[in-house]
């Protein structure tokens, strides 16, 4: 009877042991899964100029792009950047919550190029794990992690989810994406 409980304890030492090793073993690979989804969306006034950038993900096969709407604000034209450092164009608004500071645009793209994340249907749980992939302060595919620190309502506003993930500007428009590889909420700042 000892030899079994030893036993039954060294195998769920190991397995606790092990267990978060996996974890982090499999986050580079959900990173690089992610990476081609994500784009860079960057903005120009009327004459050409530069007026800011930010993040954005497909959320269709059709080369929809989600984003704050606060990135597109002002803006003459915009274009998408894909991870292959290409770059299309946002051809019209297809939808916008100002409220809530989402914006749904179309882009031309190849649908072959498109790599849309999906969206989770449910709310995450305080605790889980997430990360946020985008372009804080210019630099390109930066991920950084953390956890859901809280769900909220938000009266007249709905639900907002808190995470301890740092944001810089051009974090704006990023995917908060949780272990599954499922969209769980946009980053704003």
């Amino acid at each position: 009877m000892s030899k079994q409980c030893v036993f039954i304890t060294a195998v769920l030492f190991f397995i606790l042991a092990v267990s978060p090793a996996l974890t982090q073993d499999g986050l580079p690979a959900l990173i690089k899964k992610m990476e081609p989804s994500i784009v860079v969306i960057v903005t120009y006034d009327r004459n050409g100029s530069v007026l800011g950038q930010g993040s954005g993900f497909f959320v269709d096969q059709e080369g929809d792009v989600i984003t704050n709407s606060h990135v597109l604000q002002g803006a003459s034209r915009a274009v998408v950047k894909t991870a292959d450092g290409k770059e299309h164009a946002v051809q019209r608004v297809l939808a916008e919550d100002k409220e809530g500071d989402l914006v749904r645009v179309s882009v031309e793209i190849s649908k072959e190029a498109v790599k849309p994340l999906p969206v989770s249907p449910e709310l995450p749980e305080v605790g889980e794990r997430i990360i946020i992939i985008g372009t804080p302060l210019g630099l390109d595919k930066t991920v950084s992690d953390g956890i859901v620190s809280a769900v909220r309502d938000v009266p007249a506003f709905g639900k907002i989810i808190q995470v301890t993930a740092p944001i810089s500007p051009g974090s704006s428009g990023s995917p908060v994406i949780n272990m599954k590889g499922e969209v769980i909420g946009i980053a704003t700042f």
